[in-house]
């Protein structure tokens, strides 16, 4: 572990930066992306299927902006990928759970 130390500098500031820039952009479309599929199916009742689509499709820009800065507020790398895997999780199994229950699997 000390090579890697040594090798790759992983003692520098920059890498929990570079790890920020990292969750932001992936573990942030990742979040996007599931609650976009979230409020889809939880409009699909209400309106329409592609007015549903659309809405969740709209909000997910502003979720995704809010995940990027909220990745560099919160106090540690480690804090910010935990919290985005974590919100991931729980979007995507809620959203399968409204499937499974409205029957709503188009």
């Amino acid at each position: 572990m000390s090579y890697l130390f040594t090798k790759f500098n992983l003692a520098s500031p920059r890498w929990p930066v570079f790890s920020r820039i990292l969750a932001a952009t992936f573990g942030g479309y990742a979040l996007a992306t599931a609650s976009s599929l979230f409020i889809s199916q939880l409009l699909l009742n209400v309106v329409g299927k592609y007015q549903a689509i659309h809405i969740g499709l709209m909000l997910t820009f502003i979720v995704y902006a809010c995940a990027a800065m909220w990745v560099f507020s919160v106090e540690s790398a480690s804090k910010a990928w935990m919290g985005l895997i974590k919100l991931t999780i729980f979007f995507t199994i809620t959203t399968w759970l409204l499937m499974q229950f409205t029957g709503a699997n188009s």
